[in-house]
């Protein structure tokens, strides 16, 4: 176990990968880029991105934030930790029709979103 590994285990509620199978699920996205980042957390919270961004700081690690890896250019790679977000941080938080807006966490899946909004005759714009 590395150092790295280590420090995210004592301070992270949720999962943390640095073996070969965690690592090569994060590996690609939409995009033709593959890279392969030195570990994988699924915060359960905020508190736990913090805690990850802080040991992250400190050890000069670079931090990759991940959702539902649809980025069709590489953005959700990284060689790096990589903050996967779908796990456990992937709730609709509020939606609000009359004023037309929708809290998020980041590993929201969008047809989550226009399923809730749809009965509103809503859509997020973008699809």
């Amino acid at each position: 176990m590395t150092d790295l590994e280590a420090q995210l285990r004592a301070v992270v509620r949720g999962e943390v990968g640095f073996d070969v199978t965690s690592r090569a699920l994060t590996t690609m996205d939409a995009s033709n880029y593959r890279r392969v980042p030195v570990g994988v957390v699924a915060p359960r919270d905020a508190d736990d991105v913090t805690a990850v961004l802080a040991v992250c700081r400190e050890q000069g690690v670079p931090v990759v934030a991940r959702g539902g890896g649809t980025s069709i250019a590489g953005q959700a790679t990284g060689t790096g930790v990589v903050l996967d977000f779908t796990r456990h941080m992937n709730r609709l938080v509020a939606l609000d029709p009359q004023a037309r807006t929708a809290v998020v966490q980041p590993g929201l899946v969008l047809d989550r979103l226009q399923e809730a909004a749809a009965p509103h005759g809503l859509r997020f714009g973008p699809d």
